[in-house]
């Protein structure tokens, strides 16, 4: 509104328009940062057990390793698509001796073009403890092809993220789980769990948990705190309202 405002005027101005046209603003209400939100545990579970009836049974161990992979990790699906084990440029974990485990991810696979080491997530490492010591060599992940439950030949070896993406998708439909309510006055679909959505469970979890907003805002790899709470942990009014009575509670008078 502000951007017609402004042209109108700028027309007025350069004598285009006899007068200067008066526009009432519009109002319009503050719509939430999140297309989407944090999924619980329990459709978490859902989106697991909807799996091969998306994918098939031979592939279904290898889905919901790359499901698991994306609710421990607080990664995006690209990222997590370029985890591996031993190749260069790509994510890769390091455990060394006497140093608690990171990942260190190059600066071609960060939206801030920056190279950066993150802390390992002790629930993504326990994801990734699942792979024998004598198979850690390539790709962590390596999602099956759907055209194995219709008996077809496989071109492919190893998809891509968008196409991983769709797949999670298609599985959180399955699941029956509902992450954002159509709306017809904006024309918004129905929105079913993503990818990404699994992101954002990640990062609710880890503020359930009590970790601090820094470490958080450094794990999601965000410039600040307001980013990470509005985007991805926005928090639980109750727990909030909870902690808040606890600390004041201790405090008569304050």
């Amino acid at each position: 509104m502000n951007c017609i405002l402004a042209a109108i005027n700028w027309a007025y101005l350069q004598n285009w328009l006899p007068d200067a046209p008066k526009l009432r603003r519009i109002k319009t209400s503050k719509q939430k940062a999140m297309k989407g939100r944090p999924i619980t545990a329990a459709e978490f579970r859902q989106m697991l057990a909807a799996t091969t009836e998306v994918v098939g049974e031979e592939a279904s161990e290898s889905w919901t390793y790359i499901l698991r992979g994306l609710w421990e990790s607080a990664l995006r699906i690209e990222e997590l698509m370029h985890v591996s084990w031993d190749k260069p440029g790509t994510i890769r974990p390091h455990w060394n001796e006497g140093q608690h485990p990171v990942l260190e991810i190059p600066a071609a696979l960060q939206k801030n073009d920056t190279e950066e080491s993150i802390p390992l997530l002790p629930w993504f490492e326990n994801v990734l403890m699942q792979t024998p010591e004598e198979h850690r060599t390539g790709w962590v992940f390596n999602p099956k092809s759907l055209q194995l439950r219709l008996g077809r030949r496989i071109r492919n070896h190893r998809p891509d993220a968008d196409w991983v993406g769709k797949v999670v998708g298609r599985i959180g439909k399955a699941a029956g789980i509902v992450v954002e309510q159509a709306n017809e006055r904006t024309g918004q679909p129905l929105k079913h769990a993503s990818a990404h959505d699994l992101r954002r469970s990640c990062g609710e979890r880890l503020r359930n948990a009590g970790v601090p907003p820094l470490i958080i805002c450094r794990v999601m790899r965000h410039s600040s705190w307001e980013t990470t709470r509005k985007h991805y942990a926005p928090g639980d009014i109750q727990q909030d309202a909870a902690a808040l009575r606890g600390i004041l509670d201790e405090k008569p008078g304050a």
